[in-house]
């Protein structure tokens, strides 16, 4: 029932400005979600929902190479609060974690296109257009697996499907989180 909106597609390069423009909230390790970040409220479409989370990606110009020109990146997770909402019947501790997968698989689609972006070669790295497909096509590969997450935990309803994907998605965060 509970369904993931990504709303926003974009290269944003004041990352700090627009943030707080927009009510976002940057995903953080360790840190987890609470129902005081969800200040949106449903559209009469959702009727068959119970929370939502909408999340994104942006990106951040880390440094351009003075000899080289070569760009490098930061790709953050946020969620914007006016989106996310809940109804009261849903604001418990589970369908929270429902909620909080949805940001941790956001925030594994951030970092492995920080991985891939600063993996360009010296001239990608500095075309915007390139740059801007490579988001758009990582954001709609994200899409998907929400999606997949979704449907196959029924949003959040099967218990034993929601268990696996939360493994899951807990597993990856380990292995992107271990030292190298």
């Amino acid at each position: 029932m509970k369904r993931l909106i990504l709303l926003f597609f974009g290269l944003v390069l004041s990352w700090s400005g627009f943030a707080q423009k927009y009510n976002t909230l940057a995903y953080e390790p360790g840190k987890k979600l609470t129902w005081q970040d969800f200040k949106g409220r449903p559209k009469p479409t959702d009727i068959h929902k119970g929370a939502e989370i909408t999340v994104s990606i942006f990106l951040n110009v880390r440094e351009t190479s003075f000899w080289s020109g070569r760009v490098t990146y930061d790709a953050y997770a946020v969620a914007f609060k006016d989106e996310s909402w809940v109804r009261p019947a849903y604001r418990d501790d589970y369908s929270l974690k429902h909620e909080q997968l949805h940001f941790d698989i956001a925030h594994l689609y951030a970092e492995t296109l920080e991985i891939k972006l600063n993996s360009l070669d010296s001239k990608t790295s500095k075309d915007q257009a390139e740059v801007e497909k490579i988001l758009k096509n990582h954001l709609a590969e994200m899409r998907t697996f929400q999606d997949r997450y979704d449907r196959e935990t029924h949003g959040g309803n099967n218990y034993a499907k929601q268990k696996k994907w939360a493994n899951k998605i807990e597993k990856a965060i380990r292995i992107l989180h271990a030292p190298a």
